[in-house]
C-alpha cells in the first residue's frame, strides 16, 4: 500500500491490517498550530487522552499541557527515545504505533525544531526491527532521522552521581546533548520486571543493557533515570502487550489511550494499573512495581496519583 498522508482509513483497518501494510503509517490527521496554547500548561501535570486516531490522541493529550511549543523552541534539536527493540508488526504491540510516532515528530517540527532524531538500541537485528515495526519509515516520512544504538561509537562514558548501584555507564551521546529529550514508551508485560513502562524504556539509552540485569535491574532503571530526565513523556497505550513480554507474541489489549506528562513516575504509576498482578489477579498498584517505587524515592516524580493534577480528555 502506498504511503499517502491524505488518504484516510479506519483505526480498525490499521490494527487488523496485514503484516505488509503494517510497515506503513496509515492515517495522518493534519496537525494544528500549538503556539496559542502555551497558557494552558499551569494547572495540569498529566493528561490522559482516550478514544480517537493516534494522531488525534496525541493532539488531545498535548493541548492541556500547553502544546509542543511549551517544550520545543525554534531551532532546537529533539531526541526521541522510542521502543523499536523487536522485529514485530504494530498489531503485536511490542513496538510503538507508527502513526503516533509520525504525529509526534511532525508536532516537533510544527513547534520549530530544526532536527529530530529517533533512537533505540534494539534487541533484535536493528534493520529487521526498524523495517518490520514500520517505525523507520514512519519516522523518516515525518522528517526525522531514525537511528540505531548498535555501534559503541555513539555512546559516551559518564558518571551517574545519583546512582545507587549504577555508578557509571556508556550512554547515548545524543540523549545527553539534545536540547529536548522526549521519552516515548509503550507499556508491556516483561518477564524480568513484571512490566515495561516509561522509566524502563530508558535502559535502551545504555550500551551494556545486560550489565543492568546483572547488577540490580530495578535499581539500575531508577539510577539511569536520574541522569537525564525527559522533558516530556508520551506513553503509547493505544495497544499494549499483556503477556509474554517484552518481545511477544502474546495477548494484547486495546487501551486506546495516549498519556502525556512531565512526570515520568506519575506516568508509570498510572500505566501500571493496565496490568494484573500475577499473584492477586488485581491491577498493579504503583508501589507494586519496584522500579516505580525506587524512582519515587529518588525524587524523580510523584507515585501518589491523588497528588497529581490529572486531566482526562476525549480525542474523538
Amino acid at each position: 500500500m502506498a504511503y499517502s498522508p491524505g488518504k484516510k482509513i479506519s483505526r480498525r483497518q490499521f490494527i487488523k491490517g496485514t503484516a505488509a501494510a503494517a510497515t506503513l503509517p496509515l492515517l495522518f490527521d493534519p496537525l494544528p498550530f500549538y503556539g496559542t496554547l502555551a497558557h494552558a500548561s499551569a494547572n495540569v501535570d498529566l493528561v490522559i487522552a482516550k478514544n480517537g486516531t493516534p494522531t488525534k490522541l496525541l493532539q488531545a493529550s498535548m493541548a492541556p499541557l500547553g502544546g509542543m511549543g511549551r517544550f520545543v523552541k525554534q531551532g532546537q534539536r529533539v531526541v526521541i527515545k522510542a521502543n523499536i527493540a523487536w522485529a514485530r508488526t504494530p498489531e503485536q504491540a511490542c513496538t510503538n504505533n507508527p502513526e503516533l510516532l509520525y504525529a509526534l515528530v511532525r508536532m516537533c517540527f510544527e513547534a520549530g525544531t530544526k532536527e529530530v532524531a529517533v533512537w533505540d538500541h534494539t534487541c533484535d537485528n536493528y534493520q529487521f526491527a526498524f523495517a518490520r515495526s514500520g517505525l523507520k519509515e514512519a519516522g523518516q516520512k515525518a522528517g526525522a532521522d531514525v537511528l540505531s544504538g548498535h555501534g559503541r561509537n555513539v555512546y559516551k562514558q559518564v558518571e551517574i552521581p545519583k546512582g545507587k548501584k549504577l555508578k557509571t555507564a556508556e550512554v547515548l551521546r545524543d540523549v545527553l546533548e539534545a536540547d529536548v529529550f522526549i521519552n516515548f514508551p509503550i507499556p508491556k508485560h516483561h518477564f524480568a520486571t513484571e512490566v515495561t513502562l516509561g522509566m524502563k524504556n530508558l535502559i535502551g539509552i545504555v550500551w551494556d543493557m545486560e550489565q543492568l540485569h546483572r547488577i540490580d535491574l530495578h535499581q539500575c532503571i531508577a539510577d539511569i533515570n536520574t541522569l537525564r530526565k525527559p522533558d516530556l513523556t508520551v506513553v503509547d497505550a493505544i495497544r499494549i502487550l499483556t503477556t509474554n513480554g517484552p518481545k511477544g507474541p502474546g495477548k494484547t489489549e486495546d487501551i486506546a489511550e495516549v498519556i502525556a506528562t512531565t512526570d515520568i513516575v506519575a506516568a508509570d504509576a498510572y500505566a501500571a494499573a493496565f496490568f494484573k498482578h500475577p499473584r492477586t489477579g488485581k491491577p498493579f498498584r504503583p508501589e507494586d512495581v519496584k522500579f516505580v517505587r525506587l524512582g519515587y524515592e529518588a525524587g524523580l516524580g510523584e507515585i501518589d496519583l491523588s497528588k497529581v493534577r490529572i486531566q482526562r480528555v476525549t480525542a474523538a
